[in-house]
């Protein structure tokens, strides 16, 4: 790997360390990623008006996404996508 790249590659590990500190620190449930907000599934199901029961069972109709352990990761919905399904 190339100095640059190594430097680039560390400068975004850095940035993205930071905000999910800072999203910690304030007790904040939204987590950014490539520049769109994504929510976990308990605020997710807030902004349906649905139960996160409910929800998890029509996971699969959202745009989501999985982090962390496969077994014990959480599941964020991509908020903009939430909030285009819930105004049809």
């Amino acid at each position: 790997m190339k100095k640059e790249e190594m430097v680039r590659l560390t400068n975004m590990i850095a940035e993205r360390t930071a905000d999910i500190v800072i999203e910690r620190l304030n007790g904040s449930t939204a987590t950014k990623v490539d520049d769109d907000e994504y929510v976990d599934s308990k605020e997710a199901a807030r902004i349906l008006d649905v139960t996160p029961r409910y929800l998890c069972s029509m996971k699969d109709k959202f745009p989501h996404k999985k982090v962390g352990n496969h077994s014990q990761g959480r599941v964020l919905f991509k908020k903009s996508e939430l909030l285009a399904n819930y105004i049809k």
